[in-house]
């Protein structure tokens, strides 16, 4: 089975399930996540610094007593992060706020990248995860050693795959070119500026692109809105909610084989499913480019 044929179309982000002022319950969470995987979205994305390690607790709490071969869990490391015991977590991103005040530096050294999966697989009561990604890399900082960490947690059966979240193409670049960037996590939206240089260098390599901040533009100025309108009945989708086709606009693109929406709501993360209708609608895309950039 390849990469895409693993993913779903639409995954989950977490970045706000376990974020102050957006806490879900532990019921919230076990509801929304079994719901998105019995409907058929089975990529999760998490990080260890969303909730400063909340959200993987809360995924591993919410997913424990499912079959592991039910999802695909995406998670993250390398930004600085504050880890108390899970009993004083809440403390965890307060101190995360001041630590990026004082200290921003991300760290990709080898020790540094083979503790974090460590830890993140406790926190999420896993075995291994699905991909394991150096979180918003740019070009320069990992070294040598940061692409052997990923190597040995391979190797190790840490997590299956490895790769960057990055939206610089050349991290993308350096990265392939080691062998050990096999899944790519990237803005993909039409006002994204470096989305089509990183579509095509993964595709050109057979590497698998999760899109994420797919839905964007956010807000459009009245001017804009009413050309968007006049763009959207020439195509026949007048009445099509711009958000299904900002989500189909990620997944036509070229190696995107899943985009990740940030969701606490079921409903809304069902609704979204819709968007696999408008995949095909590259006349549209191709106009949207210009009217987005």
């Amino acid at each position: 089975m390849t990469v895409m044929q693993q993913l779903s179309p639409i995954g989950l982000g977490t970045g706000r399930l376990a974020s102050l002022g957006s806490r879900a319950t532990s019921k919230e969470a076990f509801i929304l996540l079994n719901n998105a995987i019995d409907h058929g979205i089975r990529v999760v994305d998490t990080a260890d610094t969303y909730g400063s390690g909340d959200s993987e607790r809360t995924i591993g709490n919410a997913l424990r007593s499912r079959p592991r071969s039910d999802f695909f869990v995406i998670t993250k490391a390398g930004l600085p992060r504050v880890a108390l015991p899970a009993a004083f977590s809440p403390l965890n991103q307060i101190g995360k706020k001041l630590l990026l005040l004082s200290s921003p530096k991300r760290d990709f050294s080898k020790a540094y990248l083979i503790r974090s999966v460590e830890a993140s697989l406790k926190r999420l009561r896993m075995d291994y995860v699905d991909a394991f990604l150096l979180h918003a890399a740019r070009a320069g900082e990992p070294t040598i050693e940061s692409w052997e960490a990923l190597e040995i947690i391979r190797s190790r059966g840490l997590s299956r795959l490895t790769g960057v979240s990055s939206s610089d193409p050349e991290l993308v670049r350096q990265g392939i070119a080691t062998g050990q960037v096999l899944l790519v996590e990237t803005p993909v939206s039409a006002s994204a500026r470096n989305a089509a240089e990183i579509c095509a260098l993964c595709s050109a390599h057979r590497v698998t692109v999760v899109g994420n901040e797919v839905l964007k533009p956010k807000h459009m100025t009245p001017e804009q809105e009413a050309k968007w309108n006049v763009l959207r009945a020439r195509h026949g989708l007048g009445v099509t909610p711009t958000i299904h086709l900002l989500i189909a606009y990620a997944l036509a693109q070229p190696a995107v084989g899943s985009a990740v929406i940030g969701s606490s709501s079921i409903n809304h993360l069902l609704d979204n499913l819709k968007s696999l209708s408008f995949t095909d609608r590259l006349g549209l895309f191709e106009e949207m480019k210009d009217f987005f950039q």
